[in-house]
């Protein structure tokens, strides 16, 4: 399973929403998509695209009302129907650093800066799988695989492109 785990401020557009998941699972912004929350369904409207009744750099996170646990998908790419399902896990102040990446699992598409962090990690479990005995568990190479990861999902690499991203259009 490929997944992200976000802080966001709740005065995060739909439009802002889109870019970030956008840029953590690599991807390049060239398929249409769509959110679909409480049975309506909201997006960036493009010449000969999909379009929508509310504009999505103006309809707000926090103008759901959500509540820890509430759910809502985001469609991205109607071919390969990339299906995400968003969480609510926390309700928390904003005044952390935000958007910020804070965990994930799976391949990061577009990863290009922590290729040696991944191939180390890597190689940590073969070295720990070759040197095993009888005594070796699961459980001591659990901690590796979880690290290794965490590494491709590449979170420091996706937390420097929000950073650029958001930089670059605020």
């Amino acid at each position: 399973m490929i997944w992200r785990r976000f802080r966001i401020r709740g005065n995060t557009s739909l439009a802002d929403l889109h870019h970030i998941i956008q840029i953590a699972m690599g991807w390049d912004n060239e398929h249409l998509h769509l959110f679909h929350i409480y049975a309506e369904d909201y997006g960036i409207a493009y010449e000969g695209g999909l379009s929508f009744s509310h504009n999505a750099k103006q309809v707000f996170v926090e103008h759901f009302g959500f509540d820890v646990g509430d759910r809502f998908t985001y469609t991205y790419n109607f071919t390969d129907n990339w299906l995400c399902d968003i969480r609510i896990e926390a309700i928390e102040p904003s005044s952390k650093q935000s958007p910020w990446c804070i965990g994930g699992s799976g391949r990061h598409d577009n990863n290009q800066y922590y290729k040696a962090d991944e191939a180390i990690a890597l190689l940590n479990i073969i070295d720990k799988v070759i040197r095993a005995n009888e005594t070796t568990t699961v459980e001591d190479i659990r901690p590796l695989i979880e690290h290794y990861e965490m590494v491709r999902s590449s979170q420091r690499a996706v937390n420097k492109e929000l950073r650029s991203f958001f930089a670059r259009v605020n």
